[in-house]
């Protein structure tokens, strides 16, 4: 009888500390995804004011009003693009792809439909609010600039706060298809207004 006693009390005791146990693990927040790189961006060239470089591809911008410049640099011959702003992964982001073929520069505005796809706006019932568009591809590097506003006021452009922080995605591609699979891929946290980032991810396929 005793001994059933007392292996019932052990029962009950290894019941409330598993229950202690548990109360304290779904008290614990998921820690977040350790940065591999945390400044302040660099001066910019000739018209831009910050730059900042995620492995071997660039980024620079400049604000004027309510209007992003961006100039962005990749070493390849295919194409390259810059997100803003996804809520899962791809998804929800503004896309900007551009890419230099025979001389002649192409730049699309691109929405996220889902996690690891994105499509052309106007195939969306949108509109591309991509203006100046430039860029040039030489010894095997493909340069393309743009600007853009920072609140279009369309349904597939979400707003961009200058002064807060901003996630930005950066990619580069081989082949002159913008559809074609990246082989780099980036993901920052940067406030477009003080230059202050952090660069959470930087992975080649």
């Amino acid at each position: 009888m005793k001994s059933r006693c007392r292996a019932k009390r052990i029962l009950f005791l290894m019941f409330i500390g598993l229950f202690a146990l548990a109360a304290v693990n779904c008290g614990k927040e998921k820690p977040a995804d350790k940065p591999l790189e945390t400044g302040t961006a660099a001066k910019g060239d000739q018209g831009y004011t910050f730059k900042v470089a995620a492995d071997k591809m660039q980024l620079q911008w400049s604000l004027a009003g309510e209007t992003l410049t961006v100039k962005l640099k990749a070493p390849t011959s295919g194409w390259v693009g810059v997100g803003f702003n996804p809520t899962d992964s791809m998804k929800d982001a503004n896309f900007v792809m551009g890419l230099v073929k025979e001389g002649k520069v192409t730049v699309s505005s691109q929405y996220g439909t889902a996690k690891n796809l994105h499509k052309n706006v106007t195939d969306l019932g949108g509109k591309s609010y991509v203006t100046n568009a430039a860029g040039k591809e030489e010894n095997n590097e493909t340069e393309i600039s743009f600007s853009m506003p920072l609140k279009s006021g369309d349904s597939l452009d979400r707003p961009i706060t200058a002064n807060a922080d901003t996630v930005v995605l950066l990619a580069y591609g081989p082949g002159d298809i913008l559809a074609q699979q990246h082989v780099y891929r980036a993901r920052l946290k940067i406030n477009l207004s003080t230059g202050a980032y952090t660069l959470m991810a930087s992975a080649k396929q």
